[in-house]
This record gives structure tokens, sequence and C-alpha cells, in this order.
């Protein structure tokens, strides 16, 4: 079955994107998310004319994130928290990275973007993974000091 996406799906296409999917993957997650519409012949026609504005504005997001993964290349986070021996009273989540990223870097991000197994809880150094796009990824350090 063919659809026309209406909005960005992972690891099937991008918005306007036409698409062949099973029957039931469209009926039963597709259309009822509102992520994708059936390609009839006027759908087909005006994601044509949107297919070029969008790509031209992924093109700018691509270039902003190779710009950010630049930036954040060789950046360092560094926490100063309480501890008790190696660990931590408490942890450093995701939105601990992204409010440092910001004061620090001048970067926003998302919280998706910060690929994070479970909170950090120990002193040291850690590497973090950033997936700013599907494509682009980079990796911050983050030391961990005992207040």
């Amino acid at each position: 079955m063919q659809v026309v996406l209406k909005k960005r799906v992972p690891k099937l296409g991008n918005p306007y994107d036409v698409v062949n999917v099973k029957v039931g993957y469209a009926r039963n997650f597709l259309l009822p998310q509102k992520l994708a519409v059936i390609a009839t012949a006027g759908e087909l026609k005006k994601a044509e004319g949107m297919k070029a504005k969008v790509s031209a504005k992924l093109e700018a997001v691509l270039e902003n994130a190779k710009e950010v993964a630049d930036k954040l290349k060789d950046a360092v986070l560094t926490f100063k928290k309480k501890a008790r021996g190696e660990k931590l009273y408490g942890s450093i989540k995701e939105t601990d990275l992204i409010d440092a990223l910001k004061k620090e870097q001048k970067v926003e991000i998302s919280k998706d973007m910060v690929k994070l197994d479970e909170p950090l809880k120990d002193l040291g150094e850690h590497k973090v993974k950033l997936q700013l796009n599907e494509d682009i990824s980079t990796e911050v350090k983050v030391v961990i000091e005992a207040e």
C-alpha cells in the first residue's frame, strides 16, 4: 500500500515521502496516528510540491547538526556533587546534561538526543553519546567530582 508521510517516521522516511508499507501497518499505526495519508492522485501532487520546501529545510537542519557536533567534539562537562566514597548521593540525568550544555556550551538539544542508558552515579570520567541526527552523533566527556 502506498502512503504519503505527514511527519517524520524513524526508519521509514521524512515528511511528504511516498513509501510502500504493508496494509496492516498503515491501517493500524500510520493512519490512526496521523503520520501518513493514503497516496491518492491529489496527495501525490501535493507531496511533490511540498517535498522541495521540506528538503531545503532538512538540509539546513543537517548543517546545523554538523556544526553542533563539531562544537561539542572536545566539550567537557564538569559536575561537582556530594558523594560518599565513589558513589554520588544523587545522580546525573539527561536533564542535567541538557542544562549544562545550554549553560556552558550555548547549545540546546532535546532529551531524546541524549543516549544515556542509566543515570550517572559514580565519580570520575564518563562518555555520553549525543545522537543529533539519524546520521550525526558525537560524544561528550562528563567529569563528576566530589564536592
